[in-house]
């Protein structure tokens, strides 16, 4: 599954998430992102429903994070980093057009905006799937 379709299983996609922590492994092309995604419904009595975690990505191809703007307050002080994702575009990183060429069929490419460096990460993989987060044990679910 790509991040996209991921994306689309979810009740809120990626909006308005948070990033707890990012694991990376390029010896096994690998990453686990810890997420607190929001099942809210905008219209019911829930506005915000989070529940905890983690994406695991394989197929990794790369993972590229933006710095910090320096104008924003970017440290976190013991907190998550709000983000919002998306599929990946070469207006905000302009080498993506030519990754696109060498990635084979499959891998796709997506961004998380985060809010609080005005930033990006960028992550290029074959497969990602969710694990959530249940009483400190991870349980896989099907999102569908």
């Amino acid at each position: 599954m790509t991040f996209e379709e991921l994306e689309n299983e979810l009740p809120n996609g990626f909006h308005d998430a948070q990033l707890h922590s990012m694991r990376t492994d390029y010896v096994s092309g690998s990453a686990v992102l810890r997420m607190a995604l929001d099942f809210g419904n905008p219209d019911g009595p829930k506005r915000e429903d989070y529940r905890i975690g983690e994406l695991r990505v394989s197929g990794l191809y790369f993972c590229v994070i933006d710095p910090p703007d320096p104008s924003y307050r970017y440290v976190p002080h013991g907190t998550a980093l709000n983000v919002s994702g998306d599929p990946a575009k070469s207006d905000t990183f302009p080498a993506l057009e030519g990754l696109y060429r060498t990635l084979p069929p499959g891998v796709s490419c997506y961004r998380f905006f985060v809010h609080e460096w005005n930033s990006f990460i960028n992550i290029a993989a074959r497969d990602v799937q969710v694990s959530w987060i249940e009483e400190g044990s991870a349980t896989t679910v099907a999102t569908s």
